[in-house]
This record gives structure tokens, sequence and C-alpha cells, in this order.
């Protein structure tokens, strides 16, 4: 073997001899920090397992806790340590899957009765006579809000000493929510179409001012219930408020009757 051969050699050995240094070191290299999720402190909120409605008793299966981060707890949240006291109380409301139980929208059922959890603070609840035809033909339930509207009958005289009689209509209160359509405190919650509630009373939530003019527009004439929909409507719909007690008996000179049937929605003009 020439002198060129071996020093050729020699490099290639000295050259294997480096790589397989290198490969070494590089296998004993530590592996690099794992970056550590940032850990937020938080607090054990009881939260509700699934929808639970409105009127509801809660039982020990409804809620269960759930952590939140501390900026996100507010001072109306049932904490974890208060389960016990929550189960059996009444919800004033409907709770969705994962929502905070809040503490002043659940009652005990031994504070109050089952009506007067269901009342917001400051509110009455005032039972009113209705029928198929002045209730939106049964199809108004509990939850929905609706107008009272007071039709009268008033006797004109003239100069002459005659008189006439005529029919007049006014919407007294607006807006106000309906408690219990009879026996029926629960809305409908299944089905394809709607129900119909059937019964002689209306429980409707009304505040105490309101309750005056429902009570004496009860002595004047017939009341009837208007069904509103869900939907915000426009501005300048809305009656005039009852707010300084009845308002005056003006004729009613509607220029347009809207028909509603479920599926089915007709316009015609009338008065």
């Amino acid at each position: 073997m020439s002198a060129r051969q071996l020093i050729v050699l020699g490099v290639a050995l000295v050259a294997a001899i480096g790589a397989l240094f290198l490969i070494k070191g590089m296998g004993a290299r530590p592996a690099p920090p794992q970056a550590q999720a940032e850990v937020i402190p938080g607090q054990q909120v009881l939260v509700a397992l699934h929808d639970i409605p409105q009127g509801a008793a809660i039982s020990s299966g409804d809620v269960g806790p759930r952590v939140f981060p501390n900026a996100s707890v507010n001072s109306g949240f049932a904490m974890a340590a208060q389960q016990s006291d929550i189960v059996g109380a009444v919800t004033r409301r409907n709770f969705l899957q994962g929502e905070p139980i809040i503490l002043g929208s659940v009652v005990q059922p031994n504070d109050r009765g089952f009506m007067a959890a269901q009342l917001e603070p400051g509110f009455r609840a005032v039972a009113v006579k209705i029928e198929s035809r002045t209730a939106a033909g049964d199809f108004i339930q509990p939850n929905d809000h609706v107008d009272v509207i007071l039709t009268s009958h008033v006797t004109n005289h003239d100069n002459s000493g005659s008189q006439s009689e005529e029919v007049r209509s006014e919407i007294i209160l607006e807006d106000v929510r309906v408690l219990a359509i009879g026996e029926k405190v629960q809305p409908q919650s299944t089905g394809q179409a709607p129900e119909q509630s059937q019964g002689d009373t209306a429980v409707l939530e009304l505040t105490q001012h309101d309750s005056r003019v429902l009570a004496q527009a009860n002595e004047m004439g017939d009341l009837s219930l208007a069904l509103r929909g869900v939907q915000n409507e426009p501005p300048g719909l809305h009656p005039p408020s009852a707010a300084n007690g009845l308002p005056s008996l003006n004729e009613h000179t509607g220029s347009g009757v809207r028909i509603h049937a479920f599926g089915v929605v007709s316009e015609g003009g009338g008065r």
C-alpha cells in the first residue's frame, strides 16, 4: 500500500470517528423543557348539569361544581359549598346547561308558595276571569306576555235629550307577564303545533298600581287578553301607559285587522 493510500485511509478513519462522536453527542443532549400550561386560579361554582325549567324543584342530579376563573365569578353565584342549600329550592326562571345557579333566581319552597316564588320583586299575582274568545282562542301560555284590553258600553246624551249607546275599547295595560292559565303553570315545551291552554282564569304579574287599575277596569266592562309576539316591536307601536291611571276610553278606529292561525297569516281592512 502506498503512502498516498495510507494518508487517504487515515483521513477517512478520523472522519468516521468524528461522525460517531457527533451522533452520540446529539443523542445524549437533554430534550428542551416542555412549556407548562398557565394555571389560572379559580373557584368551584354550582352550575346546571342540564336544562332546568322554571318552577322546578332542584335535585342533587340537577346541579354540580365547575371551576370558574376568579375574574368570572360573581357574588350572586351559588358556590359548590352551598349545594346542600340549593337542592330542594324552586327555580324562578329557566337555567341552561352549564349556566351558573344565581342565588336570587331560586327560592326555598318553605319560605314562599310556588306562585310567590315565580313573582319578580315588587310584583303581585292577580287573577282575572277569561273566556276562549277573550284570551286569543286559548293559545296563551304561561310565561307569555299580553296586553289587557277593556271593552265597555258608553251611553251618550245629546242636547235634545235623546241617547245612544256605543262600544269603546282601550288597551289599559301592556306587556304583562302571564303566570298561569287555569291550572297550567308551565309553558308548552314539546310538539309541532301550539297547544291550547284551557281555563277560566288567567293569573297576571302586575305592579301594585297596575293591580288597582285592573280591578277598576274589571268593574267598568269586559276584559280581553291580546297575545304579544316574542320579537322586539318597532318604536311607536306601544299604547299609552297606565302609569297615571285608566286612560280615556277613545273610540277604536283601527285601520287594519291582522288574523293569525297556525301556519297562516292574512290581513284585511276593518274597524
